[in-house]
């Protein structure tokens, strides 16, 4: 059984009640004001400022917008599996205060040392308190109508999801009613659904619901993958590029002296080139050539394309601290400038495996939607897979990457390829 997050975490934000909405802008609302009230309080004492005084106008402003910039970030990373919301608030927070902390010195406002230290500390306390106060509210269960696909969702907490065994609420604590929108339910169940939607109560398709406990699409429950709405923004899609591009050409002074630093060290503990190259399959089902640093002998392949398992005997001293930290794969930001990638995307394949997965795998080819990617959801929750039935649970995962494409969820693979890197989680 996979254990996701909370699940009022993860599936509030999906039913958009009126209710949820309500609970979290009362609960910013409210973060927002206790925020300012407390600068400012501590403030003035220590720095003989009114509020009209430039030097704390300026940080209590910066401080407010800082914060509610965190509140939405964290109520957004929550919603995906496996995240605590708090493993994520002092990062999160540090950010926001960082880049207002730097637009006031490198524009030269006047500020207040003292009264920014005073909100670096404010600020991490007075989130936690909204995020708690948050979670006294959407507390409770959700019932789950017994059509279609719901048993597995039921098995993955079967404290907060409930089978109703007829058309009637007979639990108080009930805060929505999950239904698989892709079956053809009986007249009173239809009836039911109607009732509970007149009442404002939150009606979430159970898939959905599904993915949001387990990061995952179930492979053999194919109704919503005939929608068109799963195809990505494509605007999405060409903003990341170009940021992603960007950020790259930006860091190759500091990258690229790096790459050569490790390249020189491969050359000296074997012998070989320094680098990789390699067919894999990409966006469209088309195959590019991509690049790596070598991290295995070069006689590593002579019996053909093979999965790397644990402690594989092909991999050097060096190549195996570098994929542990994944600088093998740093070469490839070259195949992100030339469009055969993307930073984030679900992980390419070679092609002798392509073809094998998509005989015995059916729509395997889905990940093929978005460019692959150099890290991905699949890696940083799954890891490397080493056989077919592995690569079948990384197939549900990329399958939920494509459906919930966002900026958001980008967001979230990178802080988790941070401690990915950090861990070596899932390296081979």
């Amino acid at each position: 059984m996979v254990k996701g997050p909370s699940i009022d975490s993860s599936l509030q934000p999906a039913s958009i009640s009126k209710k949820s909405l309500l609970v979290h802008s009362l609960t910013m609302i409210f973060g927002l004001s206790i925020a300012g009230l407390i600068i400012y309080g501590l403030s003035v004492p220590f720095t003989n400022l009114s509020l009209s005084a430039p030097q704390l106008k300026n940080v209590l402003y910066g401080s407010l917008i800082s914060y509610l910039l965190s509140s939405i970030t964290l109520h957004n990373l929550g919603r995906f599996p496996g995240n605590r919301p708090l493993s994520y608030l002092l990062p999160v927070v540090a950010v926001y205060m960082l880049i207002m902390s730097a637009v006031i010195i490198f524009t030269r406002l006047d500020y207040s040392r003292t009264a920014l230290l005073i909100s670096w500390i404010v600020l991490p306390v007075i989130t936690y308190l909204e995020f708690r106060l948050r979670q006294k509210f959407q507390k409770g269960r959700y019932a789950v109508i017994p059509h279609g696909f719901y048993k597995r969702l039921i098995e993955c907490n079967p404290k907060k999801f409930i089978a109703l065994d007829s058309p009637s609420l007979e639990y108080s604590d009930i805060i929505g009613i999950i239904v698989d929108s892709n079956e053809q339910l009986p007249a009173e169940w239809q009836q039911f659904i109607a009732e509970q939607l007149s009442k404002d109560t939150p009606v979430i398709d159970s898939v959905s619901a599904y993915e949001s406990i387990t990061g995952k699409s179930p492979l053999d429950h194919y109704g919503e993958l005939a929608g068109h709405d799963l195809l990505p923004s494509q605007a999405y899609l060409g903003a990341k590029r170009i940021f992603e591009s960007a950020l790259i050409i930006s860091t190759a002074p500091l990258t690229l002296p790096f790459v050569a630093l490790v390249a020189v060290s491969v050359k000296l503990e074997s012998k070989g080139p320094a680098f990789f190259v390699q067919r894999r399959v990409g966006k469209g089902g088309q195959e590019f050539s991509m690049y790596k640093i070598r991290s295995m002998r070069t006689d590593s392949e002579v019996n053909g394309a093979q999965f790397a398992g644990e402690d594989d005997p092909r991999i050097t001293r060096i190549g195996k601290f570098i994929r542990k930290m994944r600088i093998d794969e740093l070469p490839q930001f070259l195949n992100i400038l030339k469009g055969d990638m993307a930073l984030i995307g679900p992980r390419p394949e070679q092609a002798a495996f392509v073809k094998e997965f998509e005989k015995a795998i059916p729509l395997y080819s889905f990940r093929h939607i978005v460019r692959p990617g150099i890290t991905g959801w699949a890696q940083v929750t799954h890891g490397y897979a080493a056989d077919e039935d592995e690569t079948r649970e990384k197939l549900a995962h990329d399958f939920y990457y494509v459906k919930n494409l966002s900026i958001w969820l980008d967001l979230d693979i990178v802080f988790k390829t941070i401690k990915t890197m950090l861990t070596g989680f899932g390296a081979r």
